[in-house]
């Protein structure tokens, strides 16, 4: 359906094209990123652009790819410049109140939408004031968006992000890829329920708000992280041919100590005809998962030989920062089963160094800790910590 959308619109003259909905043209490039498709989501954003260059769903719309793109990669640059042009004009535009053919045409969400969009791109660039700046008046714009229309539900989608940042700092303030927002305070009562109202919803970012979700809780209690598998579970049924949902799925059960069920789902994968279009990040994060199914069931031999086969580049970019984590542990574990302790706590310590820079898991903060002092062998033997 989308590829013939994207035929039609190129294939139709000119004056045809402004006849195909642009909330129909920006449903479907929804639909294609949470597919995992983002060429043809490129593709819908041009097509948009071809029916009015001045509307603002275009600009709105790439910068939702881009951050897509950044929440899971983001040490690559390659999308800095579009995504600071865009907003730019997404903020000139809302400004002047430019009307859009699109579903939304409130100038206060769109405004606050670009603000979103630069809060998190400096965030993750470790511009913290510029970061805090943006992201205060992404709320600013999306409550007075709200309170002109209460029906808004994707407005509440982004604060419900902002007020579970600003209740959960420190500990919580670089996760999911580092978007930081410093407001005074922030409001329980309304973040999560904000996103479980926007899954529960028609509206087409349910899904979205889904996945969100689903990435906030993974780091929180055992019954939250119950509630992530569930709700990944969910996205996996509905988009099964999406690689970051089918990763972030096995991340959870490994996480989880169910090796033999992440060793299953890897292999199953590795069959799949989905395999054959892995890019180096996602075949690194698969076989960083792989290792640890291999270590946790103690086949110390398996696990090396994956571990080994990593692909690192000289940027340093082929591995997100939250899987470097998991992969320094992993090495970390080896290194100590083998009986090189000093090599094992460079390992430790370089999780300790990642955690200054970007979000690292709190448990594996725990585990570099604990294995600093004793080797994991002698750890495996200990009582868990608290």
């Amino acid at each position: 359906m989308i590829r013939q959308l994207i035929w039609l619109a190129v294939a139709l003259p000119s004056y045809a094209v402004a006849d195909i909905s642009v909330a129909t043209l920006m449903n479907e490039g929804n639909l294609a990123r949470l597919q995992g498709d983002m060429e043809s989501a490129n593709q819908i954003r041009d097509q948009i652009r071809r029916i009015n260059p001045e509307d603002p769903a275009s600009y709105a719309f790439n910068l939702n790819t881009i951050v897509t793109e950044l929440s899971w990669e983001e040490s690559q640059t390659r999308f800095d410049e579009s995504l600071l042009q865009d907003a730019e004009k997404l903020i000139s535009l809302c400004e002047n109140k430019q009307p859009s053919l699109a579903e939304i045409n409130d100038p206060n969400f769109y405004c606050g939408h670009a603000h979103f969009s630069m809060s998190f791109y400096h965030g993750i660039r470790g511009n913290l004031i510029r970061a805090g700046r943006h992201g205060t008046t992404a709320i600013e714009y999306m409550e007075q968006a709200l309170t002109d229309n209460p029906d808004l539900i994707r407005a509440k989608m982004y604060l419900g992000i902002a007020y579970y940042y600003a209740d959960n700092l420190p500990s919580f303030i670089k996760l999911f890829s580092r978007v930081l927002w410093f407001v005074p305070s922030g409001n329980s009562s309304k973040s999560l329920p904000y996103l479980r109202e926007v899954m529960s919803s028609n509206d087409e970012f349910s899904d979205v708000a889904r996945y969100i979700y689903a990435t906030l809780l993974i780091n929180g209690t055992q019954s939250e992280l119950a509630k992530a598998l569930t709700e990944i579970e969910i996205l996996l049924t509905r988009y099964p041919e999406n690689v970051r949902f089918r990763l972030r799925y096995v991340s959870i059960i490994q996480g989880d100590g169910r090796y033999q069920d992440t060793l299953n789902n890897v292999n199953e994968f590795l069959a799949s005809d989905s395999a054959q279009s892995l890019t180096m990040i996602n075949s690194n994060l698969l076989n960083i998962w792989l290792a640890r199914a291999n270590l946790g069931l103690n086949r110390i031999e398996a696990a090396n030989k994956v571990q080994s086969s990593i692909h690192f580049d000289p940027d340093n970019t082929t591995i997100p920062a939250w899987g470097l984590a998991w992969f320094e542990l992993t090495n970390g574990q080896l290194a100590d089963l083998g009986g090189d302790h000093m090599r094992a706590r460079q390992s430790y310590g370089k999780i300790l160094q990642l955690a200054q820079q970007a979000f690292v898991s709190p448990n594996l903060v725990s585990l570099a800790n604990r294995y600093i002092e004793s080797p994991y062998r002698e750890a495996m033997l200990a009582p868990a910590p608290e």
